[in-house]
């Protein structure tokens, strides 16, 4: 698989850059698309300049002087008026009472304005009529002057609200093509993860992203020899060890049957003693050499077929077993059995194997005298063994590493009658059957606790 070759591509920078060129252009366009509207406006007079009112108080002002009352038809649109008499009376005018005060008192003050609002004095015979107006544009129709903001600031809300319409739909279009550029990487990422190194990743023409998946292939490539290299050591240590053992088996049965023959012989007790202990020594080493053929053919996969096995049948065998295992020490079997199914789908040897090596183990570390109890309990859809012992339990260390190769337990606990396997070999048989092994601590006896749990499947014949 070819490694993929970074081209000179572009600078990450160089695409944000290119992302803020479109963002400018597209707000230089925005404020002139603006400016002509607001002009277009003002040449069609739809908006009106600001300082049309004051043209228009200054066109009215000699009217309003000359007319023998002032009413609002005299009076300019868009400007606002309060009459006065010479000393200050209000009599009527469009502007409340208030605000006509206010007008006054910037009269008296002699000024022209007050804030965002102009003043215009006229003096009649009897009275003084005050003008207020304002210098912004405005829009001619009533109708626009009632439901829209003044044209000034509709042209700084349409200002915003387009350069933010604008930016977001530029930022999302980058967005989504930043992350089409970033996809090969991100699918190679997911594929490491799940395991897969046969892949290749496509430039993407960013060279940051680029120079990453070159590291990433790297990353792969070794990754990929590692765990070939691991493979076959794994599978040479395994096949190792599976020979060893098939070795040592002609060897192991020559010297037990010799040591057997010797027993029919004429011995004294030295001789005698010497013998035992070749027996049972060579009884180990087959016990240990079986576990390790166990092993090989599990981890070889092996497919073994399963049968339908009466369930009754089958625990009667176990319960056998689980006594003569605990007569040396002489420990207090009890077997307890609920709502057990006529049928299960197992591996009937293999299955038993798995039972007895948990049963073995709490024989093991249960006391002189002391206690073994299993539970077996049905289900709708499973059955489920518990082992309990009356021993000290399992430590925090044997909790977690109990089911591993070769772990033989807490020096406490241990008693120095295992190989380290019993308990893995009983996982990797139950889990071959779709079922669970869980190790724990029972709370009431104190011991240790095992439970397995496999689903019940009948085959249908």
């Amino acid at each position: 698989m070819e490694t993929m070759k970074p081209n000179k591509g572009t600078r990450l920078h160089t695409f944000f850059l290119r992302y803020l060129l479109f963002l400018c252009i597209g707000t230089i366009l925005l404020v002139v698309l603006l400016l002509s509207l607001f002009l277009f406006s003002f040449s069609t007079n739809i908006v009106l300049p600001a300082n049309y009112e004051e043209t228009q108080v200054s066109l009215s002002r000699d009217r309003i002087a000359s007319s023998s009352s002032v009413t609002s038809d005299i009076i300019p649109d868009l400007v606002d008026y309060a009459v006065f008499s010479k000393d200050g009376q209000f009599f009527t005018g469009s502007l409340s009472e208030k605000e006509a005060i206010k007008a006054w008192n910037v009269m008296k003050k002699g000024e022209t304005s007050s804030g965002s609002q102009f003043y215009s004095y006229i003096e009649r015979e009897n009275e003084i009529c005050i003008l207020r107006y304002y210098l912004v544009p405005q829009y001619r129709s009533e109708i626009l002057r009632k439901y829209l903001p003044n044209p000034q600031l509709l042209e700084f809300l349409l200002f915003i609200i387009g350069i933010v319409t604008y930016a977001t739909v530029l930022a999302i279009h980058f967005g989504r093509s930043l992350k089409k550029k970033m996809f090969g990487l991100q699918e190679a990422i997911e594929k490491i993860q799940n395991q897969n190194l046969d892949f290749t990743i496509n430039t993407s023409g960013i060279r940051e992203i680029d120079e990453i998946s070159v590291s990433l292939e790297h990353m792969r490539e070794a990754l990929n020899n590692s765990l070939k290299q691991q493979w076959e050591s794994e599978q040479n240590r395994r096949e190792q060890i599976s020979a060893l053992a098939h070795d040592l088996k002609t060897p192991l049965t020559i010297i037990r049957g010799n040591a057997e023959l010797l027993q029919d012989t004429d011995q004294d007790d030295i001789q005698r003693e010497y013998n035992d202990y070749i027996l049972k020594n060579t009884m180990e080493i087959e016990k240990f050499t079986k576990e390790l053929i166990d092993i090989s053919k599990m981890e070889k996969n092996i497919v073994r077929e399963k049968t339908n096995v009466k369930t009754d049948a089958f625990m009667t065998e176990v319960k056998d077993q689980m006594r003569a295992l605990s007569l040396e020490k002489k420990l207090q079997v009890a077997v307890q059995k609920e709502m057990l199914p006529t049928l299960i789908l197992i591996d009937e040897e293999r299955f038993y194997r798995a039972i007895i090596n948990v049963i073995a183990n709490a024989v093991e570390h249960a006391p002189e005298n002391g206690k073994v109890t299993l539970t077996v309990q049905g289900a709708a859809d499973s059955i489920q063994f518990t082992v309990i012992d009356s021993g000290c339990g399992f430590s925090l260390r044997d909790l977690n590493e109990a089911t591993k190769q070769f772990y033989r337990g807490d020096p406490s606990r241990n008693a120095g009658n295992h190989h380290g396997m019993g308990l893995y070999i009983a996982q990797s048989i139950v889990q071959s059957h779709g079922g669970t092994l869980q190790i724990a601590n029972d709370l009431s006896a104190g011991g240790g606790k095992v439970t397995i749990t496999i689903p019940i499947n009948v085959a249908l014949g």
